[in-house]
């Protein structure tokens, strides 16, 4: 666990914005439209799809509507929550790999025109609706250097793409897109830009034999978030994107779906400790907030937040923190040494925007603040 140790009172700096509240998340707009913006200018020409998932909060979801954004969602109640923002469907793709038929009517009622398929189970769904919508299909590429693999659950292999793109046309589909998504809080591009010069030579191959006529290629995510002490360079990571845009023909348009890069350094999270046990291992201290919370990411995405602790601790000991409910499992940030903390001690969690209230749950009857 990276961990810094600052005096006590500088810790009333932050209850101070919450008004005394904890565990609260405070928002950045600010941080929001910076990051945007840096993505931005490192993918030129890019089209960037926020990937609701990560955190659809309104508050959020405003600032990028605001900023002109398109969005990526995943089922018919993001379309819902973007249309009650303003958003229109003109501005969406829905990149959910697998629908049931109730979801396709719902999204499709609602005017969404873009949709995502990996298998060829997923192409009859479609069929139905082949005359109001475009299709992307989804392959599956691994970047070995992200702790997140979304290609184990998604994707067709790029070996089986041009059967597919003829098994769509053969029923009438009009699939004029490739995308694929590497995986999340990946530590370069080196696999994206694979994955993009396979996706141009597969886009030739299906113009040579007639079967598929691509315009669009989307890139997916896997945009890191800053975890670490170092800040994310993005012109620096999207360089190999880069060089391998040159390879793509002008016809053919790009789209990106960024969501954990733009959503995690959003909000910061204010805790408390709350109780504390003295045991054979050392301290443990009880959080008013834990993996039930806005900390699920510690044990699904092996997220190691980066934490400032407020103490006037002195003496120092090995410590566990823990989360509040009663589940063994709420658990995290096992420390060789640390000050001995106090209950009322400030913790401060900084990068916390991402997959935390939108993976929040009630369980032990906490419920996420």
């Amino acid at each position: 666990m990276f961990a810094t140790v600052k005096p006590r009172a500088e810790g009333d700096f932050w209850l101070a914005q919450t008004h005394g509240a904890s565990p609260a998340l405070l928002f950045d707009p600010g941080r929001v439209r910076r990051t945007w913006r840096a993505l931005e200018d490192a993918l030129p020409g890019v089209t960037l799809y926020y990937a609701v998932k990560s955190n659809n909060h309104s508050t959020l979801l405003n600032v990028l509507a605001d900023m002109g954004a398109s969005f990526d969602v995943a089922s018919a109640p993001e379309v819902t929550q973007l249309i009650s923002l303003g958003v229109g469907v003109n501005r969406m793709i829905h990149t959910h790999p697998i629908k049931t038929d109730k979801e396709m009517a719902a999204s499709t009622g609602f005017g969404v025109e873009t949709f995502v398929v990996d298998n060829i189970d997923e192409l009859w769904k479609l069929v139905p609706y082949r005359h109001d919508i475009r299709v992307m299909l989804r392959l599956a590429f691994v970047a070995p250097d992200a702790p997140v693999d979304l290609s184990r659950k998604f994707g067709a292999q790029p070996a089986d793409a041009l059967d597919m793109l003829a098994m769509a046309g053969s029923l009438g589909l009009n699939v004029d897109g490739l995308c694929f998504h590497v995986g999340s809080q990946a530590a370069s591009a080196v696999t994206h830009a694979h994955a993009l010069n396979v996706c141009i030579d597969l886009a030739a191959e299906a113009a040579r034999r007639e079967i598929a006529d691509i315009t669009r290629i989307d890139i997916g995510g896997g945009f890191p978030a800053q975890y670490g002490d170092v800040p994310v360079d993005f012109e620096h990571f999207c360089a190999p994107i880069r060089e391998a845009m040159t390879r793509v023909p002008e016809h053919i348009s790009l789209l990106a779906e960024p969501g954990r890069a733009i959503s995690a350094p959003s909000m910061t999270l204010v805790a408390r400790v709350i109780g504390r046990s003295h045991r054979d291992t050392g301290w443990w201290y009880y959080l008013d907030d834990g993996v039930y919370g806005a900390q699920s990411g510690r044990l699904f995405d092996h997220i190691d937040y980066p934490m400032v602790i407020y103490t006037d601790g002195v003496e120092r000991s090995p410590a566990v923190f823990a989360g509040p409910t009663c589940d063994s499992i709420d658990r995290f940030g096992d420390q060789e040494s640390l000050p001995i903390l106090a209950v009322g001690d400030v913790i401060v969690i900084h990068e916390m925007g991402a997959y935390t209230v939108a993976t929040a749950c009630h369980f032990n009857g906490v419920a996420p603040r």
